[in-house]
């Protein structure tokens, strides 16, 4: 075997037209948290997604916990008084919690552009969780489990996340985080079932997650209107 073959790179996927993105420009339009940078989120597809965290005498974040059957690597592309230094790449463990990472979230000069990568499932189901703990006790007050089978597999969700005919897919993550917000926020998810304690409500309008799967969901209704005005 030529040595220069074992160097090739294949030719891409004809279904995954190669893109190019400043993380910086796209993140600074961003509607939510963890918004996928590419539009490829099908089985076996690397999806980077982007948080951009800011403190402010107003901001406030919360705290909850992931959980992901499939690894995520984490890159700060840029920060200030955080707890992630900029440059800094860890992998997370399936399990992990979730804040902003900031310092003080109250300090208008602190800030973080981070980048999270999962590598989507190429084989069998994949599954996520978002779990919240009682403030006082730290038991479990609520714990959303969902199916983010991707694209492309038997186990893929259409109804949920969207048919061949959309010209764009909900991300599991989001479509799961939106679901865990209103279990979390409800009185039921507020009080702890161990202790009593009546937790804090969500700052969920701080992550952004219920008006990017509400776009999702216009943009595609748009798309089918047009095509119907067409036809």
């Amino acid at each position: 075997m030529n040595l220069e073959d074992t160097r090739r790179i294949p030719p891409p996927d004809p279904d995954r037209e190669p893109l190019k993105v400043n993380v910086y420009e796209r993140m600074s339009k961003a509607a939510a948290e963890l918004t996928p940078l590419f539009p490829y989120d099908s089985a076996g597809t690397i999806v980077p997604a982007g948080a951009v965290l800011m403190g402010g005498p107003d901001m406030e974040y919360g705290h909850f916990f992931h959980w992901n059957t499939v690894n995520e690597v984490a890159v700060t592309y840029g920060s200030n008084k955080a707890m992630l230094a900029a440059g800094q790449i860890f992998v997370t463990q399936q399990l992990h919690g979730v804040n902003s990472f900031l310092r003080d979230e109250k300090d208008p000069d602190a800030f973080a552009v981070i980048v999270i990568t999962q590598h989507q499932s190429s084989s069998g189901d994949q599954s996520e969780a978002v779990i919240a703990r009682c403030a006082k006790c730290r038991a479990e007050l609520v714990r959303i489990e969902y199916d983010a089978t991707p694209h492309g597999l038997p186990g893929y969700d259409a109804k949920r996340y969207g048919t061949d005919e959309d010209p764009v897919r909900q991300f599991a993550t989001l479509a799961g985080s939106v679901d865990f917000v209103a279990a979390r926020n409800s009185e039921e998810g507020r009080t702890c079932a161990q202790c009593g304690h009546v937790n804090d409500r969500f700052p969920a309008e701080r992550w952004g997650w219920e008006r990017t799967v509400r776009q999702t969901k216009a943009a595609n209704a748009a798309y089918h209107a047009l095509r119907e005005a067409g036809s």
